[in-house]
């Protein structure tokens, strides 16, 4: 048994935590005949060829896997998946504790806190284990016959889950929280003898499950990447550094010993894989938040920041999701966008997953110099696309299926040319393995192509053992795999190699740009023992080839003791803005002071306001120790460089920022508000707080971002001025609706604040204070409020007044609860307000309403009427409880009612609903409400009404929730659907256009399903797999006549079955011609234990709507 702690690297960090021997995963049927089955269902380019190279039982689970040099697959296999490792979306217990926590050990804390909840206690976080499985094909068959645990035993209560896995020259790296492992094989046995965590420290929160450490992939450079979600890190280097990134996801390097760690960039949701193209650029495939954003494409810049954090993910609407919906923080670059962030390039699939950049070599030529992702999701696959040169930046093209329809989850080339990609199956989301798969796809006369036999050749003999000329001319390599090891193993040679690299980079004649980057990206290897070998390489900044300048510039930056600051500073007016960029970055890390101007005006000359460009001149600025230098720039003319310098600012977290709160241009203002709000800098919040607007606003939602952090910032001080403020905020109908909105909910507040972030979401602690203040500041300005509040703006202000117990006057709020054209809410609100007060105006006023128009007033108005005569009260409850011609909504509320009132008839009434509840005769849309409040009931009779009841229900899924079938509020459902945390509707189903594309649009479901909709809408949310949507069940069918057909069921009936195939091809098959058929599955969670009853009645009476 192998027993796993926390690691001391260089540095204390204490043994947390003893794991117990991890239970057998059970073995899995065979699952080869179904996998054959499965590939003649998939689509994929004319020309290739797919095939089987592992199924289960010789794996399970795989999440990631790596083809190493003798073509032998590593793969990284999960099963703690929701047992053992957690997350707070269904865990919601977690959150509060999960957005406070500071270090992982705070993390095994929390679940020390919280043990009771889990089965068996602490012991629940270790009774599975993840582990590396190594597959082989001996035979050379090209199917694996071979199948052994390489590294297992990962169950320590921290782990998990094992998401990254990369096997390069006989080191295999594993990246499982929290560590980043080094596992070795020195005995040649199949097992890794060395186990070795390299770093620790990461994934301090739960956050999401799969929001994991992974993306392994080796750079240019020849240091290790890698990625987090937005569980985030504190890790400390084996220098004994620290870097911490609370709740965010981000990219991560250090050399292939674990060593000089850095962190790339941050702000990241879920940035599954990474990938390196041609010219060296790296790309992160980053997940949406499940709210109706996409997935996107993140080009990862050093220092850059992609603007997520985990604390948005549970920020409610009508504020979901925080800025990142409201300040369209997750869009493509935009005017208003937060300048800070650095934008994402384009949308990739609904859930991003493996990633792999691939010369093409060994494909079509469509293939060449293209990316290929993994994109878990129903009806998802292998997609394939090309970027092209975008400023200093990129944009996608050629966006495509290239293989489809299975659940990827990662993909590699292998050394033969042939595409490995494993397939996870549908998910279980108890976390038990359904399954694996390895599949393989290829050209079949590409792979014997010369280039791809080379290749194969290489790797299989080791690049150890190639001559420097066969290393020389594999530089020259169509295969970008091929030439980097290449490039690798001549840095290894020392003068040796860099004799090569000079070779090809002063070549006149040496016109192929592959070789001469590959030299270039070598040279700089070898400079980080010899910084003087670089001295050469300043000619080519005036190379002809502007990605050989941009890349010189580049690898000369990263060199910081060459004094080439002057030759550098000229490629700021560069013809390329990729060559600007890369020139600005080497200045930043030289710490060049004479490139202050220049950059200064690389930001005002940037005339497109490209997002790369700027962040490379403001990351720039903020290394070189300039700070008083800049404020000469304050007050430019140049909107573009007063951007750039309050940028810099906010990077130093300089207090001149707050200077730019009175800068005539609004974005600026707004940009200083983000930075000293949301960092925060909380010294200046005053300055924030008493930021002024004047004159008219042309477009007043531009100004709800600023508006929202003056309001927070005077929240946050709490003294009586700034709740005066604040009601000045809510009381000027220049702001939007939701400003004001906001600002009447902070004064409700004041006396008990939230703890989170008003703006951003972050926990931040305010303790109580005294409402007697916000009374104060309130009440002289109740008839201002009143007089000026229109619809919901006035409705929230009276729950204000009511919460304040403020003096109103009773006769407005009379006339205002009689005005038909007033808003319902509002006029409901008013006679709330009246009746919590007993006001006598209601003695002889209240029984017209019993009769208006709107049934939430009428119920209301019982409501009050329990509350100041619980006789008339009770017998109004009774007669609208018996009156088939009321509302539902009545009805139930009649019903919740009469458990506030302690008087016989209510009583009497409550027992009748129990008998009537045990005999069925309650209406289908009312048994909720009467188990709701029977449940409560302290009468043992009515208890055992409720008992007898359930005992005569169902005892399948189904009917646990039949009395969710009828009653619902569409509204509610309508918020569950965009809204709720653990259902996520919204990430898989659009409804008119808004929403995902995974599963089936639901704009018209109910006009598809005519017959007994909500009994299909139920079994579709509680057993998903019973009748998969057609256009979404793929199924592979074996006939009598021994012909097999796969596609997507497009109609079936008692007799046939319509199938769209792989071609596009429509084929009918008679049921009685079928011998087998695969069961379709679907990639949706049963609901059942994500959402209640009563969530699940509101959510199908919003479904009911979408006809």
């Amino acid at each position: 048994m192998l027993r796993i702690h926390i690691f001391i690297i260089a540095f204390f960090v204490p043994a947390v935590c003893m794991a117990e021997p991890p239970l057998e995963e059970p073995t899995l049927p065979d699952g080869t005949e179904k996998a054959l089955k499965q590939i003649a269902g998939f689509r994929y380019p004319k020309g290739l060829k797919v095939e089987l190279f592992a199924a289960e039982p010789l794996l399970g689970s795989p999440v990631a896997i790596s083809v190493d040099e003798k073509g032998r697959i590593f793969v990284a296999e999960e099963y703690r998946f929701s047992r053992g490792t957690e997350e707070n979306r269904t865990r919601p217990f977690f959150l509060e504790d999960d957005l406070q926590l500071k270090s992982v050990s705070d993390r095994l804390a929390m679940f020390k806190k919280w043990q009771s909840k889990f089965d068996g206690g602490m012991s629940w976080f270790s009774k599975h284990a993840d582990q590396v499985r190594l597959l082989e094909d001996t035979s050379g068959s090209g199917r694996a016959n071979h199948s052994t645990v390489f590294a297992g035993g990962f169950n320590d209560p921290l782990d998990g889950l094992a998401a990254g896995v990369l096997a390069h020259e006989g080191k295999v790296y594993l990246t499982n929280i929290p560590n980043l492992w080094l596992l070795q094989d020195t005995k040649k046995t199949g097992t890794a003898d060395i186990r070795k965590p390299l770093l620790t420290g990461f994934g301090v929160s739960c956050a999401f499950l799969g929001h994991d450490l992974h993306g392994l992939i080796f750079g240019p450079d020849g240091k290790l990447y890698f990625s987090i979600g937005d569980r985030g890190f504190n890790v400390t280097s084996q220098e004994g550094k620290n870097f911490t990134g609370l709740r965010n996801g981000a990219v991560f390097r250090c050399d292939p010993d674990g060593s000089n760690f850095e962190v790339v960039m941050r702000g990241l949701r879920n940035p599954q894989e990474l990938a390196f193209d041609q010219f060296g650029n790296l790309f992160a495939d980053d997940n949406n938040c499940d709210y109706g954003d996409d997935a996107r494409l993140v080009y990862v810049l050093e220092g850059g920041d992609a603007g997520w954090n985990m604390a948005y993910q549970t920020m409610k609407a009508p504020y979901l999701a925080g800025p990142w919906f409201a300040e369209r923080m997750w869009h493509t670059p935009h005017s208003g966008q937060p300048a800070w962030l650095l934008p994402p390039i384009g949308k990739v699939g609904t859930g991003p997953s493996g990633f792999l950049f691939t010369s093409g070599s060994s494909l079509p030529v469509r293939y060449q110099n293209s990316f290929l992702m993994c994109n878990y999701t129903g009806n998802g696959g292998l997609e394939s696309f090309h970027l092209k040169q975008s400023g200093a930046g990129y944009e996608i093209a050629d966006y495509h299926d290239f293989l489809k329809p299975f659940y990827p989850t990662d993909v590699d080339l292998g050394p033969e040319g042939k595409l490995y990609v494993s397939d996870f199956g549908a998910l279980d989301w108890s976390g038990r393995s359904t399954g694996g798969r390895i599949f393989t796809i290829f050209d079949e006369a590409k792979i014997q192509s010369p280039d791809v036999q080379r290749m194969k050749k290489v790797f299989a003999e080791g690049f150890d053992k190639q001559t420097l000329s066969s290393l020389q001319e594999l530089l020259f390599h169509p295969e970008m795999k091929l030439r980097i090891r290449a490039q690798f193993e001549l840095a290894k040679r020392g003068d040796e190699g860099a004799k090569i690299f000079q070779l090809m980079l002063a070549d006149s004649k040496n016109s192929n740009r592959y070789s001469r980057l590959h030299s270039l990206w070598g040279m700089g290897q070898l400079a980080r023992k010899n910084p003087e070998i670089l001295k050469p390489l300043t000619a080519y900044l005036s190379d002809p080839d502007a990605e050989v300048r941009a890349q010189t510039a580049k690898v000369l930056g990263e060199s910081q003791f060459l004094s080439i600051d002057s030759q550098i500073i000229p490629l700021l007016k560069d013809d390329s803005l990729r060559v600007r960029m890369f020139a600005a970055q080497a200045l930043g890390k030289h710490k060049s002071k004479e490139g202050v101007k220049p950059l200064i005006e690389l930001l005002r000359e940037n005339a497109t306001d490209d997002p790369f460009l700027r962040h490379a001149a403001v990351y720039a600025l903020s290394q070189m120790g300039v700070a008083q230098e800049l404020k000469a720039y304050a007050k430019d003319a140049s909107t573009r460089v007063r951007m750039g310098v309050l940028l810099v600012q906010r990077r130093l977290q300089d207090q001149e920022i707050s200077l730019f709160l009175q800068d005539s241009d609004l974005l600026i203002r707004t940009e200083a508000a983000r930075a000293i709000h949301d960092l925060p800098m909380t010294e200046l919040y005053p300055v924030l707080a008493d930021t002024q607007l004047s004159g008219p606003i042309s477009n007043p939602l531009e100004l709800d971002p600023l508006m929202r952090r003056i309001i927070d910032a005077n929240f946050w001080l709490g003294k009586e001025a700034n709740a005066g403020k604040i009601l000045n905020i809510a009381l000027d109908n220049r702001f939007s609706s939701a400003v004001r909105l906001e600002a009447i909910a902070a004064l409700r507040d004041w006396a008990e604040p939230p703890q989170r972030d008003r703006v951003i979401g972050f926990w931040r602690t305010l303790a109580k204070r005294d409402r007697e203040i916000v009374r104060r500041v309130v009440s002289p300005s109740v008839e201002k409020i009143l007089t000026q509040a229109q619809g919901m703006l006035l409705t929230e202000a009276l729950n204000l007044i009511g919460t304040l117990d403020i003096p109103i006057r009773e006769p407005l709020l009379l006339e205002w609860v009689l005005d038909p054209k007033k808003e319902t809410s509002t006029r409901r609100a008013a006679l709330h307000l009246l009746g919590e007060r007993n006001s006598k105006l209601l003695d002889s006023k209240l029984e017209p309403v019993l009769h208006d128009p709107e049934d939430t007033l009428r119920a209301e108005a019982r409501e009050t009427y329990a509350r100041i005569d619980a006789k008339k009260g009770t017998e109004e409850l009774a007669r609208v409880l018996e009156d088939t011609q009321a509302s539902i909504y009545e009805r139930q509320q009649a019903l919740h009612s009469l458990t506030s009132l302690k008087n016989p008839k209510a009583n009497e009434l409550l027992d009748l609903w129990a008998k009537r509840l045990s005999e069925g005769k309650v209406a289908p849309e009312l048994i909720l409400d009467v188990k709701d409040v029977l449940k409560s009931a302290s009468s043992i009779t009515r208890r055992l009404h409720l008992l007898q009841f359930e005992a005569s229900e169902p005892k399948d899924i189904l009917g646990k929730y039949q009395s969710a079938l009828y009653g619902g509020n569409p509204l509610s459902g309508r918020d569950i659907f965009y809204g709720h945390t653990v259902a996520q509707c919204v990430r898989c189903h659009s409804v008119k256009g808004s929403g995902g594309t995974a599963g089936p649009d639901l704009t018209q479901v109910v006009t598809r399903n005519p017959q007994k909709t909500r009994e299909y809408l139920l079994e579709s949310l509680m057993l998903p797999n019973a009748k998969i949507a057609l256009g979404y069940a793929n199924v592979t069918l074996a006939l009598f006549d021994g012909r097999v057909i796969a596609g997507t069921i497009t109609a079936e009936d008692n007799s046939k079955i319509t199938l769209k195939t792989p071609d596009g091809k429509s084929v009918t098959v008679p049921i009685a011609e079928i011998e087998e058929r695969t069961k379709p599955t679907s990639s949706m969670p049963a609901m059942d234990g994500r959402l209640t009853p009563r969530e699940i009645r509101d959510l199908i009476a919003y479904l009911m709507t979408l006809k």
